[in-house]
């Protein structure tokens, strides 16, 4: 056991640890594992139900924590010693502001992590590319013989435990959330080097207004200091006031001079610009980080080519949850002839722009039952709306797509939404989609 374990044993051996959202994405498990073996006694609470969660509390039973489940009770709230608040719970959520009043710590697990992690770290945010371009900077940090981890908001991984062999001579990327990045703000610390990729419209229906989303992202750069650097686009400067006292690196997706292989659209080059004034700052050697950079393919999905089936091109753009993600995928494939499947539920963000591009470059269009469906639906040309009742069910969905896109054509699974319609999350809805794909490949194999 290091010394940072040494530590936290001593500080919270028999403390009364309450997780606020155990959620399905690894995070949650990974508090209470971390925890417990620390020798805490643990707490969990969750809106949803038993039967929602039955997968992530299968992984812990055997730990002996007692659950609150489908509800909140101020009970646990005050039992607790330290809470851990899960990304998505608002802190103004009453029975945390009830925790507050009692001078109980609220703690987040990035936030939490970074105040102890020994080493350097490489925190990425922004609205799209956060997962794309952290992937990239840890492969080319790998490639370059570094030590180097990947943590964060990334599905089915723990930060915290990355603590249990941390080094000062490692390095950590963590890509970060807005949400994650409140906790940032509370303990006013950031990362060593900060990567910006972009900031759209997005997470309306969390944030009363645009300027609560863009002040949670400040925490990426706001508390570093001298011999810090942080890395933006040229377009955000205007948005950075007052300036860190950390080195500002502007990039440009033009100065990136090569070829990406696998990777479609020029975002993806806004990505590895950035990814690659990282490496500068690194004093990693160019002509490495340039072929790192390059043979990056799409991230599980991110408009990601799954199947070629009757000549048709199908890509899973599951992660597309808002209008502008949608809209990057469209304008990434426009010379094709493209089906898209879009729709789910809304988040109260701009989609003019996205309704323009379907119009311009969109052959025909499929929607899945939701929210926003419902809003944009009558704005999109009538000769390319093939059903006027949208689909709730994707199975169907796809096959209307198969059945009218003709060769050479794509199907681009990119909704625009976000998922809740249907889905647990857009991670459930990518693995859904793609098995569907899976099953009538198979079967046109037979």
């Amino acid at each position: 056991m290091n010394t940072i374990m040494h530590s936290l044993q001593k500080q919270f051996k028999n403390k009364k640890v309450l997780v606020v959202g155990l959620g399905l994405q690894g995070g949650g498990i990974g508090l209470v594992k971390f925890f417990s073996k620390l020798g805490a006694q643990m707490r969990v609470t969750d809106l949803k139900s038993e039967k929602q969660l039955y997968e992530s509390l299968n992984k812990i039973k055997e730990l002996g924590v007692r659950f609150t489940l489908g509800k909140h009770v101020v009970e646990d709230f005050l039992w607790a010693e330290v809470i851990f608040k899960g990304p998505s719970v608002p802190w103004d959520l009453s029975y945390i502001q009830e925790a507050e009043k009692k001078s109980i710590p609220i703690e987040m697990e990035a936030s939490f992590f970074a105040s102890y992690c020994p080493c350097p770290i490489i925190g990425v945010t922004g609205t799209r590319g956060k997962s794309t371009t952290s992937s990239m900077i840890y492969q080319l940090m790998r490639d370059a013989g570094l030590s180097v981890f990947l943590g964060g908001n990334i599905p089915n991984t723990s930060t915290i435990t990355l603590l249990k062999k941390l080094i000062p001579t490692d390095y950590v990327v963590l890509e970060l959330s807005s949400w994650q990045l409140s906790g940032f703000h509370r303990k006013k610390i950031s990362p060593h080097i900060a990567v910006i990729t972009n900031f759209y419209p997005d997470h309306l229906n969390y944030y009363k207004t645009m300027e609560e989303y863009w002040y949670d992202k400040t925490a990426l750069f706001k508390y570093q200091k001298k011999g810090d650097t942080f890395i933006i686009p040229y377009f955000l400067q205007d948005k950075i006031y007052p300036a860190p006292l950390s080195t500002m690196i502007l990039t440009k997706a033009e100065d990136f001079k090569s070829k990406l292989d696998y990777l479609q659209g020029k975002h993806t080059y806004e990505n590895a610009i950035q990814a690659l004034a990282v490496s500068r700052v690194l004093q990693i050697d160019q002509s490495k980080a340039y072929k790192s950079i390059s043979d990056m393919k799409p991230l599980v999905y991110r408009l990601s080519k799954i199947a070629t089936i009757l000549g048709i091109d199908i890509y899973n753009d599951s992660t597309s949850t808002t209008p502008i993600a949608c809209q990057k995928a469209i304008e990434s494939l426009h010379n094709k002839k493209i089906t898209l499947i879009l729709g789910g539920n809304s988040k109260n963000l701009p989609h003019e722009k996205l309704i323009d591009v379907i119009n311009t470059y969109v052959e025909m269009v499929i929607f899945l039952k939701g929210s926003f469906t419902d809003e944009i639906e009558p704005f999109i040309s009538k000769n390319k709306r093939l059903n006027i009742i949208p689909f709730d069910d994707i199975n169907k969905a796809f096959y209307k797509a198969i059945e009218v896109t003709k060769k050479n054509g794509v199907i681009l699974f990119s909704p625009a939404s976000t998922s809740f319609a249907m889905f647990e999350n857009e991670f459930h809805r990518g693995r859904i989609f793609t098995q569907i794909v899976k099953d009538y490949e198979e079967k046109k194999a037979e």
